[in-house]
C-alpha cells in the first residue's frame, strides 16, 4: 500500500486529469503541491516502479488502474469529509479543505460509510466538484436501499437509522447530539394526536421528538418476526 505522501501524489494527479486532461506534467504536480520539480520527478518515478503510474520522461504521468483506484478512494474520502464538515459540523467552506486534508488518510472504511450515510450520499463537495462513487457499495445509501421517514413507522415497529436529511445544519447537529446517528435502532412507541411529538425508544432511552425533527430522520424498517409457538422451522429448502 502507498504511504500517505504517495497517496497525496496520486490524489493530485487525479485532480489534474479528472476533467479530461490526458497527462499530468511534473511541473504542474510540483506547482500544485508546492514542491520542487526534482522531488516530484523522483517520487513519480518511484510510483511508476510500484505500478501506480505510467510515466514518460519530459511528458508526465498518468494513473494506472491501481493508481486510479487508490486516488479515487482518497478523493472520495476528502470530498465526503468536506461535506460532513460544512453540513454537519458547521465548518466554514473555505476552511473545510485543509481540515479534510488532515483527516482523509486516517479515517477507516467504516467511518467513511457512516459519513456517507450521515450526509445522505452527497454527489458533490461544497465547491461543486463531483464525489467519486463508492467502490464496494457496502453503505446502504450507496446501494440505494429504500428508507422512510421515522414518523412513517407504525407503533411498535422498529427501524435502523440510515441517514439524516435536512438543509439546516443546526437541526442535524441537534439530532446527532440526541443520539440519532446512522446504524442505531429506533422503535416507534406512540404517535401523539394532532401533530404532537412522537415518542420513540432509541437504544435504552425514550425520547419525545417533534414531528418536524422526526421528518429529518430516515430509517429502514426492520421485518417483524411473526409470533408463534416457537417451533423450529421445517427442514429442507
Amino acid at each position: 500500500m502507498p504511504t500517505e505522501i504517495e497517496e497525496e501524489y496520486l490524489e493530485t494527479i487525479y485532480e489534474l486529469t479528472e476533467r479530461g486532461q490526458a497527462i499530468a506534467k511534473t511541473s504542474e504536480i510540483a506547482a500544485k503541491m508546492n514542491l520542487s520539480p526534482a522531488s516530484v520527478t523522483e517520487m513519480v518515478q518511484r510510483l511508476a516502479n510500484s505500478g501506480y503510474l505510467d510515466y514518460e520522461k519530459y511528458k508526465g504521468a498518468t494513473l494506472t488502474v491501481d493508481g486510479l483506484r487508490i486516488a479515487r478512494h482518497i478523493k472520495r474520502k476528502h470530498r465526503l469529509l468536506e461535506r460532513f464538515l460544512v453540513d454537519v459540523l458547521g465548518v466554514k467552506k473555505e476552511e473545510s479543505h485543509e481540515e479534510a486534508c488532515r483527516l482523509e488518510h486516517g479515517i477507516s472504511e467504516d467511518s467513511e460509510r457512516m459519513i456517507c450515510q450521515l450526509t445522505n450520499n452527497p454527489q458533490y463537495c461544497p465547491d461543486g466538484d463531483p464525489i467519486p462513487e463508492c467502490v464496494d457499495k457496502q453503505c446502504p445509501q450507496c446501494r440505494g436501499l429504500p428508507s422512510v421517514r421515522l414518523g412513517e413507522l407504525h407503533e411498535g415497529e422498529s427501524g435502523e437509522i440510515t441517514h439524516l436529511k435536512g438543509e439546516e445544519a443546526s437541526r442535524i447537529r441537534r439530532l446527532i447530539s440526541m443520539g440519532f446517528v446512522p446504524g442505531r435502532t429506533v422503535t416507534m412507541e406512540e404517535h401523539a394526536p394532532m401533530g404532537g411529538p412522537l415518542l420513540v425508544r432509541l437504544q435504552d432511552s425514550r425520547v419525545a421528538l417533534a414531528k418536524d425533527y422526526a421528518d429529518l430522520v430516515l430509517v429502514r424498517a426492520k421485518e417483524c418476526k411473526p409470533s408463534g409457538s416457537g417451533a423450529s422451522p421445517p427442514a429442507g429448502d
